[in-house]
């Protein structure tokens, strides 16, 4: 090969990058970035001064835990749609952020309570309940928006009737499907004369034998919950009749997250 001062050995590319032999080795085999020159007899790699602020920047992207095939989009789209894509990964980090806190939060509450089931779980006769009720199918990520979004719509509707909403403020979830989607049906209590409403039907559901827990805290930790009750269930023998429900006993629009009480109920057979 004839001298080109243009040329650097990938040892020395990789120490002016700050970047490992190895990694540089993985971004040619990702097709992320290619020697500028591959010495054919030797297969020794070179690589141009110009490539080094796209070496830079690949290991900036890859730090902020961006994929490998978002990273190469990234490389290539105008200003437009890269910030397109940040934006996205902005939103992407932050979902994870929520998940991570929720996780932490559940694992404070279990070490609290010193024991993997950190709640009192009892079995009681459910009432029947008359109630109006609106049905969505949702998913786990948005469950919580949908509920309260269908709650309010109730409220609002009610209002309009001239009534009031009555205990209780219940959704019950059906288990998930092939794709994670669920139907979801969330209630307000009504009593007679029951009104005629446009967007709602009035509906009963019924009682009978449940195993419950209260659940003081947000609603995102109430996945321990239901595992909690699941479990409980399960070792004494237990089985489900019905679809998990939940009863909330505040308003989240008034209180503060750590102070909402939530009754999670699982009807079963006895």
């Amino acid at each position: 090969m004839k001298e080109n001062k243009d040329l650097m050995p990938i040892g020395r590319f990789s120490k002016s990058c700050r970047l490992s032999i190895k990694t540089l080795r993985y971004y040619d085999k990702e097709g992320l970035l290619n020697p500028a020159f591959v010495d054919q007899q030797t297969g020794y790699r070179y690589y141009s001064h110009a490539q080094a602020q796209k070496a830079i920047m690949i290991a900036m992207l890859r730090s902020l835990d961006i994929s490998l095939s978002q990273v190469r989009t990234m490389l290539e789209c105008d200003k437009v749609q890269l910030k397109t894509l940040l934006n996205r990964e902005q939103q992407r980090i932050e979902v994870e952020l929520a998940r991570q806190q929720q996780a932490l939060q559940s694992i404070k509450r279990i070490a609290q309570a010193g024991e993997l089931i950190p709640y009192d779980i009892a079995i009681r006769h459910e009432p029947d309940y008359a109630v109006c009720q609106r049905s969505c199918k949702t998913t786990m990520e948005c469950m919580i928006e949908d509920s309260a979004n269908l709650i309010y719509a109730l409220f609002d509707e009610l209002q309009t009737m001239g009534r009031t909403y009555e205990h209780p403020v219940m959704c019950i979830y059906e288990d998930p499907d092939s794709s994670g989607q669920i139907i979801m049906h969330a209630c307000v209590g009504v009593s007679k004369p029951f009104p005629q409403l446009n967007l709602a039907d009035i509906t009963s559901i019924d009682g009978g034998s449940a195993a419950w827990l209260t659940h003081h805290g947000s609603y995102l930790e109430l996945g321990i919950a239901y595992h909690s009750l699941f479990a409980w269930a399960q070792q004494r023998g237990y089985e489900p009749r019905a679809a998990m429900r939940e009863i909330y006993l505040n308003d989240p629009a008034n209180t503060p997250d750590e102070q909402l009480i939530t009754e999670v109920i699982l009807p079963i057979r006895t």
